[in-house]
């Protein structure tokens, strides 16, 4: 099992072009994952006797340090979560290359798609990790669909604090661009509730007397929503993504889509900022 696993990143790694293993280098390093010649800096001192950890910006050394540094892992669980990686990245860079082939013909709808995309912060902020029990990556469906539909829902969670400190969905509502609810529900956490932010979110523990449905459900529910590449429509979504353990390309995000004058660069505006529309414009 542990070869087949190691060949099936193996021939991923030598499809992949620099950006793929450059972001994929990045992604490691926030994981705080080790291969037999440790971490990245690590590695690059044993590897490099010259610049050593000095030049560790994986966008300024070759493809082949990078390779290097790949194949210096070997446990099962590293090569299942860097094959994740990869395959995450390289199928952003396929989906972003279909997008831009497509962009004469893209409507307004799809140009916020694509601004989501290109966005700084997309690329960490929308990386989830799927390869863990109970994550649903949702299709776009045929690429050609998926650039022309301009179908959209606009989904909000309201998220409770459990005991391991951890977020968990207690309410969903999706409406659609005639705003009429196509999904409003409670939801039953799975795990034990400390806080249940009832200033936020509205809900109470006796609100939840009776409730049943799990967040396998509500990801159900939501798969049929979106379907033929039906864009998801929210305000930092890859919070609402992350908490409902769903990934899904084809988003709006509208912390990214507009710029705020008076924000540092790598600040995103929040709803307030936005009703306030006077400082704030799109790219």
């Amino acid at each position: 099992m542990e070869g087949l696993i190691a060949d099936t990143l193996d021939a991923i790694i030598s499809r992949a072009d620099k950006e793929v293993l450059v972001n994929t280098v990045r992604l490691i390093q926030r994981q705080k994952l080790s291969g037999s010649k440790g971490g990245w800096k690590e590695f690059l001192n044993s590897y490099d006797r010259q610049l050593g950890a000095s030049l560790s910006n994986p966008s300024k050394r070759s493809p082949d340090v990078l390779l290097a540094f790949l194949k210096t892992f070997s446990e099962p669980r590293d090569l299942m979560i860097i094959g994740r990686i990869l395959r995450h990245h390289t199928d952003h860079k396929a989906i972003d290359d279909n997008f831009n082939h497509f962009q004469d013909e893209e409507s307004p709808q799809q140009r916020l798609v694509r601004l989501t995309r290109e966005h700084p912060l997309y690329t960490s902020h929308y990386y989830f990790p799927t390869h863990q029990k109970e994550w649903k990556v949702l299709p776009i469906g045929h690429i050609s669909s998926a650039t022309t539909t301009t179908k959209m829902v606009a989904i909000d969670c309201e998220m409770v604090l459990c005991e391991d400190g951890t977020d968990e969905v207690v309410k969903i509502c999706i409406i659609d661009q005639e705003m009429k609810v196509k999904l409003e529900k409670l939801v039953k956490p799975s795990k034990t509730i400390v806080d249940y932010r009832t200033e936020i979110t509205g809900v109470s523990a006796e609100d939840l007397v009776g409730i049943t449905r799990s967040l396998v459900e509500v990801q159900e529910s939501i798969r049929k929503l979106l379907k033929k590449g039906t864009i998801l429509v929210g305000h930092s979504l890859h919070n609402d993504l992350r908490a409902l353990k769903i990934e899904y390309k084809r988003v709006i995000d509208t912390a990214y889509v507009f710029k705020c004058s008076d924000l540092p660069a790598k600040r995103t505006p929040s709803l307030n900022n936005l009703c306030s529309i006077r400082s704030c414009s799109s790219w």
